[in-house]
């Protein structure tokens, strides 16, 4: 049985961490190292995770973001295979073996992700999150940068992959994954288990109180794959990257109630590129603000206290 390393970082939520350690632990495949590496919490995450003192590796370090600390366990894991899980988010029993399998009889694949399941705080069911890459073995990075259809918590990814493309890029936060992810995608092929074998937590909205930010870093994401991709990449497909990056985010706005900045960029999509969707929700976002707002919050699993 090859080892898998499942890299968790882990920072002032204990409670939740202590049972994101306990699902992978349940795994019904065995060969598995855990690395938790608590990125400076100031809580009671070191204590709570003494009762695993000697069935997982803890790793203290200052702290300095998500993707530090992924690439910390990264770099000390020994497994052929790599998952990475938010200490918030759980796998189900047969997560790690199904994955094991998928490369095995598909030997030419890389990078598997799965579909998942939202999960609320105490892992109820909220809905079923499905990527909406083709399902057909390939290289998607030209469907990967209209967005990230990635579930963070479903990834399964050969250590070639990181020898080859690096590691997460620290310089930036919310998008690292889907940076990542297109970047995998450029050089290795992507499989996908339609089955949800992770639960994702939305619990966190901390993209909502930081869209200045994050709308700075996904742009930085693309263009960074616009330089990588100079002789491939038309003019086109830069139209259809920046439309969905604006429709993106006047989905977010509209989560935020800025009705203004909603429209804003829903009309910046069109702009950029002729779209049926693009331009009903343009025209939603001016006749029915409110009644947006309740479906994204519905169709995206979003509490009501967002």
């Amino acid at each position: 049985m090859k080892k898998v390393s499942v890299i968790i970082p882990a920072y002032n939520k204990s409670d939740l961490t202590v049972r994101t350690v306990t699902s992978v632990l349940n795994q019904t495949y065995k060969n598995i190292e855990i690395i938790v590496v608590d990125d400076g919490s100031t809580d009671d995450t070191k204590n709570k995770l003494k009762q695993f003192n000697k069935i997982i590796r803890y790793i203290y370090k200052e702290n300095s973001g998500a993707c530090s600390a992924r690439n910390f366990g990264i770099n000390v894991s020994t497994g052929e295979y790599i998952g990475l899980i938010d200490c918030d988010d759980i796998y189900y029993p047969d997560k790690i073996s199904l994955c094991v399998e998928f490369f095995e009889n598909n030997p030419d694949v890389s990078f598997i992700h799965t579909a998942a399941n939202y999960i609320d705080s105490k892992d109820r069911i909220l809905g079923l999150c499905k990527s909406s890459l083709p399902k057909e073995l390939g290289l998607f990075w030209d469907n990967l940068v209209l967005g990230n259809v990635v579930c963070n918590p479903t990834v399964f990814i050969k250590r070639c992959c990181f020898e080859s493309v690096g590691l997460f890029d620290e310089s930036i936060f919310m998008p690292a994954d889907w940076d990542m992810w297109i970047r995998i995608a450029e050089k290795f092929k992507i499989g996908y288990i339609d089955k949800p074998l992770s639960g994702y937590r939305t619990v966190d909205n901390y993209i909502i109180g930081h869209l200045e930010r994050n709308f700075y870093e996904e742009e930085y994401v693309i263009k960074k794959v616009f330089d990588r991709n100079k002789q491939e990449i038309s003019k086109k497909t830069i139209n259809k990257c920046y439309a969905a990056l604006f429709y993106r985010f006047g989905i977010l706005y509209s989560l935020k109630d800025d009705v203004t900045k909603s429209r804003e960029y829903f009309y910046k999509s069109i702009h950029n590129y002729f779209n049926i969707k693009y331009i009903g929700r343009y025209l939603i976002s001016i006749l029915m603000p409110k009644l947006l707002r309740i479906n994204i919050k519905k169709r995206l699993c979003i509490s009501n206290e967002v």
